[in-house]
C-alpha cells in the first residue's frame, strides 16, 4: 500500500497530478484508487494488534477422501486473503462440528461441490460450517455497523472452504452481530443447524411467511408438525422454530430426550424406541409438516399412515446420485426418484408431497433466527465442548451419532 502512495506522489507535479494533463477518465481512477488505498490503511492501523503478524495458521484439514485418519493438523496453513470488497477476515473464537462435515470428509457431493468451488484445487479442503469470531480486518464495501473488534456469527456454504482454523474470510451478507444472549460457544452451534431447520420448515414444508399481513400476526398458523429425530442439532433447532410460529410441536426422539424437548417446546415427545411407535404416530396425526431429522429417508413416507400436508426429508438422494452417475444421468435418476417417492403418497387422499430439504444460507434466515435468539426464543443444547487440539475426537463422536445437541470445539 505504501509503494502504491509512494507512487501516486511521484506522478504530480506542482501539487496536481499528471495525469490531470491527459487523461481526465484515468483521473478519476487514479483519485479512486487513492482513496481505496488511504481507506484500507485506515483499516489496518486500527486493527494492528490483532492482525497475524506471521500470515500462517491453525488448523485441520484432508488431502485425500476418507475416514477420519484423513484428518491432518497443522501449523503452517496460509491465512485466507479478503478478494472482495465485502469480504472481512475474522479470527475464530468457537465453531461447531456437523453431521456434513464427517461426510465431506468421505468424499459426499465431492462432484457437484467440487464444480460450484470453480476452481481446480480441491485439496487441501478445510471443512466446518459455522462459527463465532472477531472481525479484524475488512473490506471497503462492508456495511459500517460491522467495525473492527466487532463479534459475530456467521455460516459457511458447503462449497467453500471452512472455519475449522484460526481464521477465515467471509462475505458480510452471511454474518452479523452475535446474539447478546448467548455466550460464544452457544452462538457457534446455531447457524448451520438452524437454517437446516428453517429451510426445510418455511422454504420447503412451507410452515409460515415472516412477512405476515396484520390478519396472520393476529390469528396463529395453529399448524400440527412432527419432527422425527428432534434430539439432535437441526430437530432441537426446528422444534424451537416451529413453536415460534405457535405451530402444534410433535416429536420423535429416545426417551432420556422427553424432558429436554418438552423444555424447548415439545407438545408431545414420542419414544421411538417404544413398539408402537407408529402407532403413536398415527393417533396423534394428522399433520402438516413432517420433518424427517432423522436420517429414515423418502421411503420412510410409505409407513405413515395418517394424513399429511408435506413430508420433508434432508436425507434425500441428489448429491449421492451425482457422486454415482454424474450429472447427467444422475439429475436423471434424482428425478425418478423424486417422481417414485411421491407416486406412493399423491395417489391417497389426504397425503400431501414428498419433498427434499436442504441447508440454505440465506440472510434472510440468518436474521429471523437472530431475532429470535434476541428474544430469547433460541437456544443451543450442547452435547461436549471440545478443545481445538481434541478435534478428532469431535469429529470421531459426531460420527458416532445419537447425540443430544451439538459438539462444539473452543478456539478463544
Amino acid at each position: 500500500m505504501n509503494c502504491i502512495i509512494a507512487s501516486l506522489r511521484r506522478l504530480t507535479v506542482r501539487g496536481k497530478p499528471k495525469l490531470l494533463q491527459c487523461n481526465p477518465k484515468r483521473t478519476i481512477f487514479m483519485r479512486a484508487l487513492s482513496q481505496s488505498v488511504v481507506t484500507a490503511n485506515t483499516e489496518m492501523k486500527t486493527s494492528k494488534n490483532d492482525f497475524p503478524h506471521k500470515m500462517k495458521m491453525r488448523g485441520w484439514h484432508i488431502h485425500s477422501y476418507g475416514d477420519l485418519d484423513e484428518l491432518t493438523y497443522s501449523d503452517n496453513i496460509r491465512i485466507p486473503q479478503i478478494k472482495h470488497a465485502t469480504e472481512v477476515l475474522i479470527r475464530i473464537k468457537a465453531v461447531s462440528v456437523n453431521p456434513i462435515d464427517v461426510a465431506i470428509i468421505g468424499g459426499y457431493g465431492a462432484t457437484l461441490l467440487n464444480v460450484m468451488r470453480m476452481t481446480d484445487i480441491e485439496f487441501p479442503l478445510i471443512v466446518g460450517r459455522d462459527f463465532v469470531g472477531e472481525i479484524i480486518y475488512r473490506g471497503i464495501g462492508v456495511p459500517k455497523n460491522l467495525k473492527l473488534g466487532d463479534t459475530v456469527w456467521g455460516v459457511i456454504a458447503p462449497h467453500s472452504s471452512g472455519c475449522h482454523c484460526e481464521y477465515v474470510v467471509q462475505d458480510s451478507s452471511l454474518i452479523t452481530h452475535k446474539p447478546h444472549s448467548l455466550s460464544n460457544i452457544e452462538a457457534s452451534g446455531i447457524l448451520y443447524c438452524g437454517l437446516t431447520a428453517w429451510s426445510g420448515l418455511f422454504l420447503s414444508g412451507n410452515l409460515g411467511n415472516e412477512c405476515r399481513t396484520l390478519r396472520q400476526q393476529q390469528y396463529p398458523n395453529e399448524k400440527r408438525v412432527l419432527i422425527l429425530g428432534a434430539s439432535g442439532g437441526v430437530g432441537t433447532m426446528a422444534v424451537q422454530i416451529a413453536k415460534n410460529e405457535k405451530a402444534t410441536v410433535f416429536a420423535t426422539a429416545a426417551s432420556d430426550a422427553t424432558e429436554m424437548l418438552s423444555h424447548l417446546g415439545a407438545d408431545c415427545v414420542i419414544d421411538y424406541k417404544n413398539e408402537n411407535f407408529l402407532k403413536e404416530i398415527h393417533s396423534n396425526g394428522p399433520y402438516d409438516i413432517i420433518l424427517d431429522c432423522a436420517g429414515y429417508g423418502p421411503k420412510f413416507v410409505s409407513k405413515i399412515e395418517c394424513d399429511f400436508g408435506s413430508y420433508v426429508t434432508f436425507s434425500s438422494p441428489l448429491l449421492r446420485n451425482i457422486d454415482t452417475y454424474g450429472f447427467v444421468s444422475g439429475n436423471i435418476q434424482n428425478a425418478m426418484s423424486l417422481i417414485e417417492d411421491n407416486s406412493l403418497t399423491i395417489s391417497k387422499k389426504g397425503r400431501g408431497f414428498v419433498k427434499w430439504g436442504y441447508f440454505v444460507a440465506m440472510q434472510r434466515g440468518i436474521e429471523y433466527l437472530k431475532k429470535m435468539a434476541d428474544q430469547g426464543k433460541l437456544k443451543c443444547v450442547i452435547d461436549s465442548v471440545y478443545g481445538f487440539d481434541n478435534a478428532m475426537e469431535a469429529y470421531q463422536k459426531v460420527k458416532d451419532g445419537h447425540l443430544r445437541g451439538k459438539i462444539i470445539m473452543d478456539l478463544s
